[in-house]
């Protein structure tokens, strides 16, 4: 049977979404949501752009300034609490205003957890498990995107033998006995990490739990200065991942691109949503996963077994941030479909918790969510939040 698209092209086109978009989002829940969530930690150091402000004007300057030197204007805005996973857990808590019970495993601290994660996740997540120190990145803002320049020493102390020791058999077993989701974010920084995805695979059905009931999003983060052997082993992990868990693989558009090289794909360069499914559904053939999920900035697309939906996004000109979109993002997605909604609307709720966030600096909870959605239809979706 040949694969549906569903490509939706602009919001007129989702307003038949919203009511069942609406309803899915303020039906609650039967009991609060568990998950898992892992297994980074960073600490950043925003760094706005001033002059210029753009990716696209910068690139020329620092090539013209090579052999000499350059300067430019910032505004340092501080350290923040960081990592994929760190930021995920703290989006997904929010969604759903602190209410879920979530547990986070990662490079938190040397020893105990950092003041900077125990401040920023307290409230928000119910157990914390520090396994190394963490690492650092300078995240320079652009208003067209971002450069993370990371310091990943310390990602290389992230390993199963790690997680095991601190963590104990027991409390790994509990978690693995009671969470509806994992979330296993950020493998191209984490060398050893595979381990873990794989463990948490095995073990999982030796403890019990059936096949397919526990979701598990991954997503890979920037992964081009991986090898070619660490990606085809990351590939071959797959199969027993999704034989146990219901996975989704999300990707931003320039990881996809680099993915579909490996299968033969050409859509370097190529932004229009037509492409972005087409990728999606290549991908889709060639990872053993349920879904495969790309996500530009103007929109995202989901592959499955029936097919492919391509959704657009509320774009933001000028965004007040954008470090931490792709893992709103990714909370959102999550949080749709533990709610129970089809693919399409868990891309418009991913792309609407990023588009609300990269507005506000802050994730909506779910009513905020859809007075987003609501306005975005209407017409009166504003730069700023």
């Amino acid at each position: 049977m040949n694969p549906t698209t569903h490509l939706y092209q602009n919001i007129d086109d989702l307003c038949a979404l919203i009511p069942s978009f609406r309803e899915k989002l303020l039906d609650p829940p039967s009991s609060t949501f568990t998950g898992m969530v892992g297994f980074d930690g960073f600490i950043d150091t925003l760094i706005r752009m001033r002059q210029p402000d753009s990716m696209k004007e910068f690139g020329p300057k620092v090539a013209q300034a090579a052999g000499i030197a350059a300067s430019y204007a910032v505004d340092h805005q501080g350290d923040k609490f960081g990592g994929n996973g760190p930021l995920f857990v703290a989006a997904f808590s929010d969604l759903f205003s602190n209410q879920a019970d979530l547990s986070y495993v990662g490079g938190l601290g040397e020893g105990k957890v950092a003041p900077i994660f125990a401040e920023a996740l307290a409230g928000k997540v119910n157990r914390l498990f520090t396994i190394a120190p963490p690492a650092h990145s300078d995240c320079m803002e652009f208003t067209d995107g971002k450069i993370m320049l990371g310091d990943f020493d310390a990602c290389e102390e992230i390993t199963l033998a790690r997680m095991l020791k601190v963590m104990g058999q027991d409390a790994i077993d509990q978690e693995l006995q009671n969470t509806a989701f994992i979330s296993a974010v950020n493998w191209g920084k984490l060398p050893h990490v595979g381990d873990i995805w794989s463990y948490l695979a095995t073990r999982s059905k030796a403890l019990g739990r059936n096949a397919k009931e526990v979701f598990c999003f991954m997503d890979l983060a920037e992964f081009e200065h991986r090898s070619e052997a660490d990606v085809q082993g990351l590939i071959a992990r797959l199969s027993e991942i999704t034989a146990q868990f219901t996975t989704l693989m999300s990707f931003n558009l320039k990881e996809a691109w680099q993915m579909g090289d490996r299968f033969g794909g050409n859509f370097q360069g190529k932004k229009d949503a037509k492409a972005v499914t087409e990728l999606a559904l290549l991908l889709r053939k060639n990872l053993d996963v349920d879904k495969i999920i790309i996500h530009p900035n103007d929109g995202a697309a989901c592959a499955d077994a029936d097919g492919c939906t391509f959704v657009p996004g509320p774009y933001c000109q000028s965004p007040l941030i954008s470090t931490g979109a792709g893992d709103n993002f990714g909370a959102g997605c999550m949080a749709a479909c533990l709610l129970g909604l089809d693919n399409a609307g868990m891309l418009l709720t991913g792309n609407s918790t990023s588009g609300y966030y990269v507005r506000s600096g802050r994730t909506p909870a779910i009513h905020d969510l859809i007075t987003f959605v609501e306005s975005w239809a209407a017409g009166s979706l504003p730069e700023r939040l």
